[in-house]
């Protein structure tokens, strides 16, 4: 889990400098976006390199990475940085090179970390995760890797059911992460502070807590037609069931608080709240709606406020209301007249208020009461 690592961080920069004139889109790669964190490396008792397994402008406006991002740098003995899939030229001049996959913070090598988190929104992540871990020159199966590599936990809506990545993955956290991050943070760092051990000691440790999935210590087998039939631990002190975390008040985890503004063009520019969790809907078809159950509501005051230190953290002039289906808060009109009273004025606007070939439904309710405007 990193513990043989040297102390001090070498940063592959230098090297990554030369060739970055010959990639397309050489910013996503250099960091120091407005309100990124940078701390120093030898005062971090726990490292985390975050990844959204995809390209840095479809991974950085991601909010579940923007969170845990924020919520592990807000402890003063934890670090953490962020990493995401590199283009195909930057990847063949990386193995060319001998660089390995990077945080854009430091551009430490990922394999320097104690604890390789990986947010997965969609299967399509698994791939390049697969990618990311033989540049990082991190054995791509769970079995073949040693003390001194990291572990690598997967979290999000598609590691849900860890079964399909189990060879890849050390761990995986099941249901919301703010919570679980922080208690996997305090088992390693108190690991390390007993004077660590070998990896499988703090796999068990893991498994033992609960707070993660550890696919190694369990045995699943399967129905003839390919449905798991049974998950059974494979010795006492691993659970027999692993709990979905729950954060049951979002009022009092308003991240992000100080969102990141891109420097390359991303898929979302803009100030992004969000107003719930789960769905009232219950469409047994849709797996997000179900997974992400009971439905948590952020207040209309939460919501506003969060709205408002947004955008004085960012400087973006448009703000968007993230859930399933925004639609369905039980305060949603009063949230949306509230805010357009609020930034009546100021140049500051929702997507429903853009020509309708521009709008994203995905980020505001699919009917504005603050305007009575329907989008395209």
């Amino acid at each position: 889990m990193g513990i043989t690592y040297p102390g001090e961080m070498q940063s592959v920069y230098p090297a990554l400098e030369r060739i970055l004139p010959l990639v397309r889109k050489p910013i996503q790669y250099v960091g120091g976006e407005l309100n990124a964190t940078s701390k120093p490396w030898d005062q971090a008792a726990v490292r985390w390199a975050l990844m959204y397994p995809d390209a840095y402008e479809v991974g950085l406006p991601n909010q579940g990475l923007q969170i845990l991002y924020e919520v592990l740098n807000e402890r003063e003995d934890v670090l953490a940085e962020r990493t995401y899939s590199v283009w195909p030229d930057m990847e063949a001049l990386m193995r060319e090179n001998g660089i390995p996959q990077f945080t854009v913070e430091s551009h430490a090598p990922v394999g320097d970390f104690d604890v390789l988190g990986v947010s997965f929104a969609t299967e399509l992540g698994y791939t390049n995760l697969l990618t990311a871990l033989d540049l990082a020159g991190i054995p791509l199966h769970a079995a073949d890797r040693g003390d001194d590599h990291p572990l690598v936990i997967a979290g999000g809506h598609a590691a849900f059911n860890p079964e399909p990545i189990a060879d890849f993955i050390d761990a995986a956290v099941v249901g919301d992460g703010e919570n679980a991050v922080l208690a996997l943070s305090d088992l390693i760092r108190d690991f390390k502070a007993e004077g660590g051990g070998s990896r499988a000691a703090l796999l068990d440790r893991v498994a033992a807590s609960g707070v993660a999935y550890v696919p190694s210590r369990y045995e699943v087998s399967y129905l003839p037609d390919g449905r798991i039939h049974r998950v059974v631990p494979v010795d006492t002190g691993t659970p027999w069931r692993v709990a979905k975390h729950t954060v049951s008040d979002l009022d009092q985890w308003p991240y992000p608080k100080q969102p990141l503004v891109p420097l390359a063009e991303t898929v979302h520019e803009r100030a992004s709240v969000e107003i719930f969790r789960g769905c009232t809907r219950g469409c047994r078809f849709c797996h997000a709606g179900m997974i992400t159950r009971p439905v948590r509501e952020r207040s209309k005051a939460t919501v506003a406020q969060m709205v408002q230190t947004s955008l004085e953290a960012t400087g973006f002039e448009e703000a968007g209301l993230l859930s399933l289906s925004s639609a369905d808060h039980s305060e949603i009109a009063e949230i949306t007249r509230g805010l357009a009273d609020q930034y009546e004025g100021t140049n500051t606007g929702c997507p429903c208020r853009r020509p309708a070939s521009t709008r994203s439904t995905s980020t505001w309710p699919t009917s504005c009461p603050a305007t009575d405007g329907v989008p395209g």
